[in-house]
C-alpha cells in the first residue's frame, strides 16, 4: 500500500505538534521516522492509523481517502501483551476477543515466522524472556497478514543481541511478505538495516528526506545534531 501525506497538520491547544508535513511511504518498503522525542512521529503514526483526527490536510491509501484498518498491523513499543491471556490469545487477540476458536493453525504459523515454537502458545507472558515477548508482539503484528505494518520503537528495551534478531525478523518478514513497513525509532542501527527510506521530523516538520543507505551523509544540519545526540546517549549508557 503506498500512503500519501499532503499538507498534514495537527495541533492539541496550542501546541502545534505538525505543521505542514509532505511525505511519501512507498508501497512494499520499509520507511523510517526518525526525529527527538516530542517531534510528532507518534502523533504521525496515529494519524496515518487513523486513531487520531487530522486538523488539516490529507491522507491517502492508494490514492483514496478511506482505508479498512484491519489491513493494518501494530507492533506496540513495549509490546503490550495482555498478562492475563496466554500467548496464543495474545497473537489472536482480535479472534479471540469475537469468540472465533479455530486459530490454533493461524497462531502455530505467526510464531514460526518469528522463530519461536508453536509449543510455547499456552504460556503467559510472564514465563517468557523479553526477546521472546517482543517476538510475540511482532508475531501478533502479523497474524492478520496486513498490508502495512506499524512498528513503534520495535528495539527499545532489548539488548544488542536480541536487538539484531529483531531487525534480522522484521526485515525477512517485510522482504517475505511485501508489506509496507513504517518504523519511528531512535536506533541508528536499526534503521540503516531495516529501512529503505528516511524522513527525519524536527519541531513538527519533515527537515530531510533521503534512502537510508545515505543517512549519515545527510547535509542537514537538524538531522546531524539529532544523529550525534543519539550517538552521544549511546556511549552513555
Amino acid at each position: 500500500m503506498k500512503i500519501e501525506i499532503q499538507n498534514l497538520s495537527k495541533s492539541f491547544g496550542k501546541n502545534k505538534v505538525l505543521q505542514g508535513v509532505n511525505l511519501t511511504i512507498e508501497k512494499n518498503k520499509s520507511t523510517i521516522i526518525l526525529g527527538k522525542s516530542g517531534c510528532g512521529k507518534s502523533v504521525l503514526l496515529k494519524l496515518i492509523y487513523q486513531l487520531l483526527q487530522i486538523d488539516d490536510g490529507h491522507i491517502l491509501y492508494n490514492n483514496k481517502k478511506n482505508v479498512d484498518i484491519d489491513r493494518f498491523g501494530m507492533l506496540f513499543q513495549y509490546g503490550a501483551l495482555f498478562d492475563s491471556l496466554t500467548v496464543g490469545e495474545n497473537i489472536a487477540f482480535v479472534d479471540y476477543i469475537n469468540n472465533k476458536l479455530n486459530f490454533r493453525n493461524k497462531v502455530a504459523n505467526s510464531l514460526k515466522e518469528v522463530g519461536l515454537s508453536p509449543d510455547i502458545h499456552k504460556k503467559y507472558p510472564a514465563e517468557i524472556s523479553g526477546g521472546m515477548k517482543k517476538r510475540v508482539a511482532l508475531a501478533r503484528a502479523i497474524y492478520k497478514k496486513p498490508d502495512v505494518i506499524f512498528l513503534d520503537e520495535p528495539t527499545t528495551g532489548l539488548d544488542p543481541v536480541n536487538s539484531d534478531m529483531i531487525n534480522e525478523l522484521i526485515l525477512r518478514i517485510i522482504q517475505k511478505k511485501k508489506m509496507t513497513a513504517i518504523t519511528i525509532t531512535h536506533d541508528i542501527q536499526s534503521a540503516l538495516k531495516t529501512g529503505h527510506n528516511y524522513h527525519f521530523l524536527n519541531e513538527g516538520i519533515v527537515e530531510d528526506s533521503g534512502t537510508c543507505k545515505k543517512l549519515l551523509q545527510s547535509k542537514n544540519k537538524f538531522l546531524n545534531e539529532f544523529l550525534l545526540g543519539v550517538k552521544n546517549l549511546q556511549r552513555n549508557k
